[in-house]
């Protein structure tokens, strides 16, 4: 397929064994008769591939594949089945052929067909949304790609007179499910600036007439809101965040953090660091300053300011303490820096309030007996760490030889799961369980921790009773 409708939807869980690459190759290899023969045994023996495998052998006669596509939309239309959430993914993946059947046959050689299919198929996305479980978003992922596809057609013949810019306004009107989302930012596909910007003053007009429409009993103004956002998309078609500014500013002249990020989100995305900087340096509400913080990385990244990035980055990593945060500071400093930045990261980790993040650190510093001495000292406190987190910080210690710590943070690890009897994670227990039975053959002293064996009669004392886990420890 060509960049229209490329997403691959799989079943919950689904993985294919062969590399996409390896695939392609093998088929590349195989005699022409066999691939016939084994196309043709799918036809007879698996109905569900029917209609796509007649669909494909249409190719090349236009006509005919339009009338067997057409055919499966309607199939689509007039269903009435309700489709389940695990029945979704495989729904999805007919959706999807159409879409594809429709791209790949007709997109090139007959662009009319293809965007008069395009839209009939859209046209079916309100009643098929209404009959399935879509908690995975799968089948309004279809329809989005349907909608760039439903773009990409009418570009071929934007020429042959039809009010386009109409056309879009009024397909945009029904987006109750939110599938047309990708609609107004992609239309640039479809219109030139001026049609755009005739669009945008559509949306513009409406959200100011709504505004003064507004309802005296203070009720939620939805017809301004629909049109901002609206107008909001059409600015990302234009590429020109200060109408996108206008559009948040038309309903809210004093707008809240999360709207000031769109705002200087839109402005970064397009180079306008100095609009994007004005912004930033209002004062934003305390539970948004790492919000705040990482787009003015992004800010002074893109103009080149090292001063300013350096600052920004300290306060990220002084915030939040970790690594991660560390490592993108220290690539701002100058050689002659770096070493007494290091220094103060590991008397700040020695400190830290979170022992997890804190012995990470140390690890990632190359500061192995920092970190084995830090987790032993505060071992109490590994029980409040975040569990992926403190299994990671596990298995690092372990790795590093440091097989005191490691054991204390597998015995939070195991204690937590069985403290809360969570009884589906009883294998990741028992694999624990046996990892501190393999690692006390290297430890000789276990101060400040319990010893290995008063811990395990310990254990057994406490949660003996919960036989799923011993069975997996002693089968």
């Amino acid at each position: 397929m060509n960049g229209v409708a490329t997403g691959v939807t799989t079943a919950e869980g689904a993985r294919p064994s062969m590399e996409l690459e390896e695939l392609q190759r093998r088929l590349s290899e195989l005699n022409k008769e066999v691939l016939q023969d084994f196309v043709l045994d799918l036809y007879l023996h698996v109905s569900e591939l029917a209609d796509r495998i007649e669909t494909l052998v249409l190719y090349n006669e236009p006509a005919a594949l339009r009338k067997a596509i057409a055919k499966r939309i309607q199939a689509v239309k007039r269903g009435r089945r309700f489709i389940d959430y695990r029945a979704s993914f495989s729904f999805a993946r007919d959706l999807e052929m159409i879409i594809a059947d429709i791209e790949g046959g007709l997109l090139a050689s007959s662009p009319n067909d293809a965007f008069a299919l395009a839209d009939q198929f859209l046209a079916t996305a309100d009643a098929v949304l209404n009959r399935v479980d879509d908690s995975g978003g799968v089948v309004a992922d279809v329809y989005r790609a349907a909608v760039l596809l439903w773009l990409t057609a009418a570009e071929h013949w934007r020429d042959s007179g039809i009010d386009w810019v109409e056309r879009v306004h009024q397909l945009y009107q029904d987006n109750d499910y939110g599938v047309l989302d990708p609609l107004l930012p992609n239309s640039h596909i479809l219109l030139n600036r001026d049609q755009l910007t005739q669009l945008a003053w559509r949306y513009e007009s409406a959200t100011r007439q709504a505004m003064k429409a507004q309802a005296a009993d203070g009720e939620f103004n939805w017809p301004a809101t629909k049109s901002a956002v609206a107008l909001g998309m059409v600015a990302e078609a234009l590429k020109d965040p200060v109408l996108y500014e206008r559009s948040v500013l038309i309903r809210s002249p004093e707008p809240n953090d999360l709207q000031k990020q769109d705002i200087v989100a839109m402005y970064l995305r397009f180079n306008c660091n100095d609009e994007a900087l004005h912004w930033l340096s209002s004062p934003w509400q305390a539970r948004f300053e790492t919000d705040r913080l990482r787009l003015l990385d992004q800010a002074y990244s893109q103009s080149g300011d090292r001063q300013h990035l350096s600052q920004v980055r300290q306060q990220i990593y002084q915030r939040e303490q970790n690594y991660a945060s560390f490592a993108r500071y220290l690539e701002t400093l100058h050689d002659d820096e770096k070493n007494a930045a290091r220094l103060e990261a590991i008397r700040r980790a020695e400190q830290g309030v979170d022992v997890v993040v804190s012995a990470d650190l140390l690890l990632q510093l190359g500061e192995t007996d920092r970190a084995q001495a830090l987790v032993l000292s505060r071992h109490q406190q590994l029980a409040d760490g975040f569990y992926e987190s403190l299994a990671r910080l596990a298995k690092d210690l372990e790795q590093a030889d440091c097989l005191l710590a490691a054991t204390a943070c597998y015995r939070a690890l195991l204690l937590d799961i069985l403290k809360r009897a969570r009884s589906k994670a009883y294998t990741h227990a028992a694999r624990y369980y046996r990892k501190l039975d393999a690692m006390a053959n290297g430890i000789k002293g276990y101060a400040p921790l319990e010893g290995h064996q008063a811990f395990l009669a310990q254990l057994e004392k406490d949660h003996g009773r919960k036989r799923s886990f011993w069975a997996r420890v002693k089968p």
